[in-house]
């Protein structure tokens, strides 16, 4: 019997569900996903979009017709991006969309682990208030999720995940006509894998952008909601063709981030094959960043540091903006849903820290220069996959060029650190040294930004909920290379 993991919301998508699990969908389709295979081999090439303005972009509100795809690429920091500065090319087709589209240039996410990113991303509320950060908790069902507001409003709303902090025992499949794991076929020839798991995750990224291609498919015709959580960047996997950066560590990681960005380039493909590019908005985010030393440690869900803490935005419209709009003040993953239902005009998720970005975006659009130093929080309990530990709390603020840490065990309550980004971007040296002999300080207001978070009431829907997870699933998620103890 299928575990949680595995679960379909209701009776329809059981076809749809059907006919991506079935082989036999892919053996009457080989000859398509040949094509797919061979558009995969070579660099993807995007045909234009219409042209648009600043002035449709608020018109967009008045549509019937807009689909959303929304694209999370797991452990994908943006500063390994070529549009968000890196000389690598690593991402030619998300740099496509951002230089035709709106890029935020500097977006925090709310934790380094992704289900409780993933959960204040959804929700648009911080991580205090979610009450989000251990590994049995689950959002409960009186939660609202965007996925439901958009079938409230008429999508055909499918997820497709290859992560299991986002299964739907975790309370992430609310709203969802069909939530499901990809189908699992033979990967590309010389494919590479580098994981610090002991069993990797099974499968590859192609799986999950052949059943988003079957999907658009199937049920292009309607108006939809598509989600799709591709993980090949966080297990360090890549195919013979984007393996074109070297075998370091650091490196494989950007091979993947190439990899990864093909598999997009060819769900676009199929959008714009299927007359669908036109009438779609597509969301580029991530949960987290990626470590590599920088701060002594490698991974994620451990420290709030930049390089792990910093994920890109990028939007791309029915049509090209020329030139694309660069969004500079620092933003949120938590805006991300207030600004998409906004954008749609769509009704708002109730209770929200996010805000909608379309106020930055229209300024942008007009050149103008608008001030904000809005506080951005984040936060992780490293503690969070032991669960006979105390609660080993980290929160962060980020506020202007100024980013603060403040540790929240017993005992550390003094262990503090704040920096200058505008003097120290990679936040090498702490400026909250002891003044003789005297305990670490935050600046004033950075300390009661922390204090003003820690203050903050739970969200309207209560606290999380708690899951029994048995030892098969708790396997597939150390699969993921995470260590956790039951």
């Amino acid at each position: 019997m299928p575990g949680p993991s595995r679960q379909i919301l209701g009776a329809k998508p059981i076809v749809l569900k059907r006919l991506l699990d079935s082989p036999w969908t892919y053996f009457s389709l080989a000859g398509l996903l040949l094509v797919v295979l061979l558009v995969m081999q070579i660099e993807v090439r995007l045909p234009p979009r219409p042209h648009g303005s600043a002035d449709d972009i608020r018109a967009l509100a008045q549509s019937k017709d807009t689909n959303v795809v929304f694209v999370l690429i797991d452990a994908l920091r943006a500063d390994r991006l070529h549009s968000y500065g890196y000389p690598r090319e690593t991402s030619p087709v998300m740099d496509h969309l951002a230089s035709t589209g709106i890029r935020f240039a500097r977006v925090i996410s709310q934790s380094s682990w992704t289900k409780a990113s993933m959960a204040s991303m959804w929700t648009g509320t911080w991580p205090i208030r979610t009450g989000i950060g251990r590994w049995s908790h689950s959002i409960p069902p009186e939660a609202t999720m965007p996925a439901e507001l958009f079938q409230q409003a008429g999508f055909y709303t499918v997820g497709i995940w290859r992560n299991g902090w986002v299964a739907p025992n975790f309370g992430f499949g609310q709203g969802f006509n069909t939530y499901i794991r990809p189908m699992v076929l033979p990967g590309p020839n010389g494919f590479q894998k580098r994981t610090a798991s002991a069993s990797s995750l099974v499968g590859t990224d192609e799986d999950l952008t052949r059943a988003a291609a079957e999907f658009l498919r199937a049920y292009g015709h309607k108006r939809f909601f598509l989600y799709l959580h591709y993980m090949d960047v966080h297990q360090y996997a890549y195919d013979e063709v984007s393996g074109k950066f070297g075998t370091s560590y650091s490196d494989v990681y950007d091979n993947a981030i190439h990899w990864v960005d093909r598999n997009v380039g060819v769900v676009l493909r199929e959008l714009q094959d299927r007359d669908l590019q036109r009438k779609t908005v597509i969301i580029v985010s991530a949960d987290h960043g990626e470590g590599f030393r920088e701060h002594g440690l490698e991974g994620h869900a451990k420290t709030l540091y930049r390089e792990v803490a910093e994920v890109p935005l990028i939007l791309s419209l029915p049509f090209e903006l020329s030139p694309g709009i660069v969004v500079p003040q620092t933003v949120a993953n938590v805006d991300i849903w207030p600004t998409i239902l906004e954008l749609l005009g769509l009704p708002a998720l109730a209770d929200t820290d996010g805000r909608s970005l379309i106020p930055l975006i229209e300024a942008a659009a007009r050149g103008e220069s608008v001030a904000s130093d809005r506080p951005v929080f984040a936060e992780i309990d490293r503690s969070w996959g032991r669960p006979r530990a105390e609660p080993d709390r980290l929160i962060a603020v980020t506020q202007g060029p100024y980013r603060a840490m403040r540790q929240l065990a017993p005992g550390k309550e003094q262990e503090v650190e704040y920096f200058d980004h505008s003097q120290d971007p990679w936040e090498a040296k702490n400026l909250a040294l002891p003044k003789n002999g005297g305990t670490r300080t935050l600046p004033l207001e950075l300390a009661q930004s922390l204090d003003g978070y820690l203050g903050l009431p739970p969200a309207s829907w209560g606290k999380p909920r708690e899951v029994e997870l048995d030892e098969m699933e708790l396997n597939q998620l150390r699969a993921l290379g995470y260590g956790i103890n039951k």
